[in-house]
């Protein structure tokens, strides 16, 4: 917050539990709020049926407080599926949004790429996954700075007639929204940066992204083991450089979080391991977010592809 001196952050929760955390030196406690929630979703718990059962859970408060305008954005490194929830329940769509999408940013080799959705909605419809290229797209833009995202559709092979139902449904829908769409793309191209946005539901999202963090940090380890450990890796200092950036490229805690898409407002939710150097970060990203103007393309973004396939169909019926 220090490195942030115009913005003042709320703190949702159980006061007794959070006041001896903020006896901090030089935290800023005049721009720092404790607003009173008594519960919390639990890891295990539904979080549909926890946010019935439970009506003043902090996630819950986050909520309605952001519906209400009492702050811009919400950062969370709570339960993943009550972030969505409670988002879902309380919060307001961007309009013409039909579902959210959780957009993560991942190291490609030549930049960034961003997958969407990973996990706010597993039961996908193709007109899901074309918001979910418009609202990425919009904040590639917005927040990566890419001027024109380049789009793929994530199958299991690149020729047209591949992939399950959704993604043969989607596909069509893709080409003709006047995206820069370059097809499918299979797994492996996600990470050698053939497109700026991947597309797919969120349970193949979600899954690719665990894989993804597993992966890195094995891979980090087991280089680091075959070149005989950490003392004998340090006197290849060039080795040892190389080795820290790829690994501060896949940590999670330099990211900050992942914007879920489509809220009126800001939401980013965070790794549940997140440390303070996560965290602080996140607010840096959700603020950035909030002053981006991204929400206002996405609604401009969705607003002109609905429209365009009402003409179309409507010149298809009339001309059939």
């Amino acid at each position: 917050m220090t490195r942030q001196p115009d913005v003042t952050v709320d703190l949702f929760g159980i006061e007794d539990q959070i006041r001896p955390l903020l006896d901090v030196p030089d935290l800023p406690a005049d721009r720092i709020t404790i607003r009173p929630a008594s519960q919390r979703i639990e890891m295990g718990e539904s979080p549909v049926e926890a946010l019935r059962r439970k009506p003043d859970t902090s996630i819950q408060r986050c909520a309605e407080a952001l519906a209400r305008r009492e702050v811009d954005a919400i950062v969370s490194a709570g339960d993943t599926g009550g972030v969505v929830a409670a988002s879902t329940l309380f919060c307001r769509r961007l309009r013409g949004v039909k579902r959210h999408g959780i957009a993560v940013a991942l190291p490609t080799m030549t930049g960034r790429a961003v997958l969407c959705d990973v996990g706010a909605n597993i039961h996908s419809k193709p007109i899901h996954l074309l918001q979910y290229a418009i609202m990425a797209s919009c904040y590639a833009q917005k927040i990566l700075g890419v001027e024109n995202p380049r789009v793929g559709l994530l199958s299991i092979g690149e020729e047209e007639g591949k992939g399950n139902d959704l993604v043969k449904g989607s596909r069509g829908l893709f080409s003709r929204a006047g995206l820069n769409f370059v097809g499918n793309l299979e797994g492996q191209a996600i990470f050698h940066g053939l497109a700026d946005i991947i597309v797919c539901d969120g349970f193949v999202g979600n899954v690719i992204l665990k894989v993804a963090e597993g992966l890195s940090e094995a891979l980090f380890h087991l280089i680091l083991a075959k070149s005989g450990g950490a003392e004998s890796a340090a006197e290849n200092r060039g080795a040892m450089v190389g080795l820290k950036a790829v690994k501060d490229m896949l940590d999670y805690s330099s990211t900050g979080g992942a914007p879920l898409l489509g809220v009126e407002g800001s939401v980013t939710i965070c790794h549940g391991r997140s440390n303070a150097t996560a965290i602080s970060n996140a607010i840096r990203v959700a603020t950035d977010f909030t002053r981006s103007g991204v929400n206002d393309l996405i609604v401009e973004g969705v607003a002109r592809v609905g429209m365009a396939a009402r003409v179309a169909e409507f010149f298809h019926r009339d001309h059939a």
